[in-house]
């Protein structure tokens, strides 16, 4: 689809194909509704099955994921350049899968009928090949370039080698001696390659995150900036090399750390490892947008059991549990999750991990509703922030809030210190969660003025301030603007900017308006009057 504009819009519109979209929305809430089912814990039934049957079911989120992928065309639908060739050619994507299907299934199974030795040490450099190739492939799509190697690319559809990684890691993860004998046996090189080696991001996507956080260090950068960023992180956006290999990475990670070893230092060691790297991955938002829903779809075990969850959580988990309530093929699962939470998750808790705690609650409220801070999670996760943490967290969260972040914890934080509020139980926690929801339009904005860096500030004062279009000191801080030099900063001119924005009284009646001066107030009382007469009406009700 072009970028819509508003010279295109109606061209834009005219182009969709409704049906296919209704089409889509119809085959994508089925699908919903069948992922929800599949991120439940399974029944305690299902320990019967085979291990053949386990895999096929664990299997299942990430085929739903494709179908959708499927019918709008996504990226993992995407042929490789050597498609088409049999047999495979040696050295080659199916070549590699195929060789590594045999050593993890085949031969691990025939050692175990007739005691031979499985040479377990081509695993590590069969993954790597697995790796590079995709890394190729994507580099070479974004890039638009050509290397010797793409033919090796002999996949049909991409996503059957994430499929195929994915069933490799679940023979392992789901079968722990197999997975130990793996371990063992592939030797210091695949723990390298599994709990150590570096993520393999991409260039384009490393680029994209040094440009975002260039932007926003930057209190010069303006809307053009944030575009042209937005536009280079959505092209970085096609590598999915990572994706393909999240599946991988994240079942064996999960299955080091679900059954925590008692006494085996190796098998301690691993689980240390694989909790630090996990926890990181799942936390750490670049690394989310370069896994995506494979890393929580392997981690999904780890929210089903209560031991695994608690050491998930206190180190520096949470926030990836948050994250995935937020948004993620796992919403329901979270969710489920979260409302039965044991307190003993939300101890030992960093800076870091409360600071990525807050920023997925920000998120949550910035793309729903205010009124969700009123639900028992949330009521129960901020109750537990500052019962074991104090203000600091949300005075934190406070001062990092942008223009498009709620400014939920700059009023909490705000509230609690003016009015020495004691916040012990969980109904004072309610109840200034409400009066969250219920402040008026007016102090919001003054709340997000407050958190707005001056470029923002200049970009978008229109939308703040005066609430009288016909305000002098509104017209004369537009002119301002237009001569305003990017990088020359005036302290006069952004004082006066400042206190026009914040202190503006609010209309005493109903609190939604906001004006500079009486002056003001009163030229807008004719457009202001329905709205702040209706306004009293529905609070007396």
């Amino acid at each position: 689809m072009p970028r819509i504009t508003r010279e295109n819009l109606a061209e834009v519109v005219d182009g969709i194909d409704w049906d296919f979209l209704q089409k889509f929305v119809e085959v994508g809430g089925k699908q919903k509704a069948e992922l929800d089912r599949l991120s439940k814990r399974p029944p305690s039934s299902s320990s019967h099955a085979s291990l053949e049957e386990q895999i096929n079911s664990r299997c299942q989120t990430a085929l739903i994921g494709f179908k959708m992928q499927e019918m709008a065309g996504g990226g993992l639908t995407a042929r490789g350049p050597g498609a088409g060739r049999f047999p495979p050619v040696q050295g080659g994507m199916l070549d590699c899968l195929n060789q590594l299907k045999k050593i993890v299934i085949d031969d691990y199974n025939a050692s175990q009928r007739s005691q031979r030795t499985v040479n377990y040490k081509k695993i590590p450099v069969l993954l790597k090949r697995v790796r590079s190739l995709l890394r190729i492939f994507y580099d070479c799509q974004i890039g638009q370039k050509a290397h010797p190697d793409l033919l090796l690319c002999d996949w049909p559809q991409v996503f059957d080698v994430g499929l195929e990684l994915h069933k490799i890691a679940l023979y392992l993860s789901l079968d722990r001696p197999r997975l130990l004998a793996v371990m063992d046996g592939a030797g210091a090189e695949f723990e390298t390659f599994v709990l150590e080696d570096p993520f393999d991001v991409g260039q384009y996507r490393l680029i994209a995150q040094a440009l975002q956080e260039a932007v926003a260090k930057d209190e010069e950068a303006d809307d053009d900036d944030r575009m042209d960023a937005g536009e280079v992180e959505s092209k970085a956006g096609g590598d999915l090399a990572a994706h393909l290999m999240g599946w991988f990475y994240g079942d064996l990670h999960t299955a080091l750390i679900l059954n925590e070893p008692d006494g085996n230092e190796k098998e301690k060691k691993w689980a240390r490892k694989a909790m630090k790297r996990l926890v990181f991955w799942s936390t750490n938002h670049v690394m989310r947008d370069v896994v995506g829903d494979s890393l929580t779809d392997a981690m999904k075990p780890i929210y089903w059991y209560k031991e695994p969850l608690i050491r998930f959580c206190q180190a520096g988990g949470m926030a990836a549990l948050i994250g995935d309530w937020v948004n993620s093929s796992c919403q329901v699962l979270c969710e489920e999750t979260l409302k039965d939470l044991p307190d003993e998750c939300w101890e030992n808790q960093t800076k870091k991990s409360l600071a990525a705690i807050t920023k997925e609650l920000q998120y949550k409220v910035a793309h729903e509703s205010s009124e969700i801070v009123v639900t028992p999670i949330f009521v129960n996760a901020m109750y537990n922030m500052y019962r074991h943490y104090g203000i600091s967290p949300f005075s934190s969260a406070g001062r990092q809030e942008g223009r498009d972040d709620p400014v939920l914890f700059y009023y909490l934080q705000h509230r609690i210190k003016k009015e020495g509020l004691g916040m012990n139980t969980k109904s004072d926690w309610r109840k200034l969660l409400q009066n969250y929801v219920d402040i008026p339009k007016s102090a919001e904005r003054r709340y997000h003025w407050e958190n707005c860096t001056i470029s923002i500030k200049w970009d978008c004062l229109e939308f703040y301030g005066c609430n009288n279009p016909a305000c002098p000191e509104k017209k004369a801080l537009m002119d301002l603007r237009k001569r305003r030099v990017r990088g020359v900063r005036v302290k006069e001119v952004e004082d006066r900017l400042d206190k026009w924005g914040s202190r503006c009284p609010a209309c005493s009646a109903c609190g939604e308006t906001a004006y500079c001066s009486p002056t003001c107030q009163k030229e807008h009382w004719p457009t202001h009057k329905p709205i702040c007469v209706k306004k009293r009406k529905d609070r007396k009700k």
